[in-house]
């Protein structure tokens, strides 16, 4: 579930530069690939911050094998790093961690959260799905796919939110539900890039023949600027499944301590409102990314605006989603 990387990614420590070292870079890395989740992250307790970053670089080691390795070594190699990947995250959750600072913390994190195994490796199925060129067919696929690479996320969260005795199984769906959403923001917002850059369409092929596009129109929109009609009621169905996962996720974040609930609800009502920033910009996210002002991230932890902005930008757009036979 990566996010909007900024600035300069700063060096990794070099062998033996001590733990605290090893900890600025960690959090400085969180900061880089994630402005939203990084500062959401702020809202959560001291103890786990540092923990969710390790996490984070781990997702973030991932994704960079399918997103950037592949342009740089290929998908074959690239599936072969996945592959080492593998077995070095089952050392880890082994206790015996290879000899790098991802997994060295990442093996203390376990050891003092319980991390679920199966989402993690979920999350290296995802990214064989994009090495394989599996295609997104239909709407069951997008979201099949956004939970491998993002519900899994939410499911790895849990050991970090939750009080003891909660049953992290009760809430497990919610998690992976808010995770899901998120993944869907982040391609509503990403399209133009991950054509341009990968050559990938996470739009649902069904879906985009339904709207009357082709694959050759998408790259026609990104070339030259012009949004036909069709595209902005293409990009709501996807914003509609994505907001029917967020309200699916509000009862889970209502159950969560309140140590927790602040920050993971602030995450949710910032990733939402990416969808408005898509919408004010007249669906227009093939040739620029939408970004969220950090007035409006801060404004958003206190009050839930979503709703009013978005009744207000599709009225102004005068715009209602075609209905797709």
């Amino acid at each position: 579930m990566m996010e909007d990387a900024t600035g300069t990614m700063p060096p990794p420590p070099s062998a033996g530069a001590g733990r605290e070292a090893e900890d600025r870079y960690l959090w400085r890395s969180f900061r880089h690939h994630s402005r939203t989740f990084s500062l959401a992250t702020r809202l959560l307790p001291g103890e786990v911050r540092l923990p969710i970053a390790t996490l984070y670089l781990f997702c973030r080691t991932i994704d960079g094998i399918a997103d950037e390795r592949v342009l740089a070594v290929g998908p074959e190699r690239a599936l072969g790093e996945l592959d080492d990947a593998r077995r070095a995250l089952g050392r880890t959750l082994a206790g015996d961690p290879p000899d790098a600072l991802l997994w060295r913390r990442l093996a203390e994190v376990h050891a003092a959260f319980g991390l679920p195994p199966g989402p993690l490796t979920e999350l290296l199925d995802g990214a064989a799905w994009d090495l394989n060129g599996r295609p997104i067919e239909t709407t069951a696929d997008l979201l099949a796919y956004a939970d491998l690479v993002a519900g899994s996320v939410g499911a790895m969260m849990l050991p970090f939110l939750l009080d003891d005795g909660q049953d992290a199984a009760t809430l497990e769906p919610a998690a992976r539900a808010l995770g899901t959403a998120m993944q869907l923001t982040n391609i509503l917002r990403d399209v133009g890039e991950d054509l341009g850059r990968l050559g990938r369409v996470y739009l649902p092929a069904e879906l985009v023949r339904a709207h009357g596009l082709t694959r050759a129109d998408l790259l026609g929109i990104a070339q030259d600027g012009h949004t036909p009609g069709g595209y902005a009621a293409l990009l709501e169905a996807v914003m509609a499944e994505a907001e029917a996962l967020y309200d699916r996720a509000e009862a889970g974040i209502a159950a969560l301590p309140l140590r927790a609930r602040v920050g993971i609800a602030a995450a949710a009502r910032m990733y939402r409102e990416i969808m408005n920033e898509v919408r004010a910009a007249h669906y227009v996210n093939l040739r620029r990314r939408n970004y969220i002002p950090l007035t409006r991230k801060l404004r958003l932890v206190v009050d839930d605006t979503y709703a009013r902005r978005r009744s207000r930008l599709i009225g102004g757009l005068a715009l209602r989603p075609e209905p797709v036979s």
